[in-house]
């Protein structure tokens, strides 16, 4: 294999590496119990999931909006969701 082929092989598996963990994060911020996400579920196909996925959806656009503001420090988010990590390794859940 020529080195394009290797490492176009190396970034599609980080990238699907780092879209595993940030699933991991949506989960673990709960989001998945408050839109009623069910995972195991095609959410692009199944009809009963479309509005769920479709809030989420909304939802993380209106954060992305938000986190561009000036009225949020996201160096303050950072502390906090450092925090968070520490209590979820302690055995409380976010």
């Amino acid at each position: 294999m020529d080195k394009l082929a290797i490492s176009s092989h190396e970034a599609r598996r980080a990238r699907t590496r780092s879209l595993l963990q940030l699933g991991g994060l949506v989960a673990k911020s709960g989001l998945l119990e408050t839109f009623e996400i069910s995972l195991g579920l095609d959410l692009q196909r199944d009809p009963d999931q479309k509005m769920q996925t479709a809030a989420l959806f909304k939802g993380l656009v209106e954060l992305n909006v938000m986190a561009k503001t000036e009225d949020i420090n996201l160096q303050i988010w950072a502390h906090q969701g450092l925090q968070l990590f520490g209590e979820g390794k302690r055995g409380n859940v976010i």
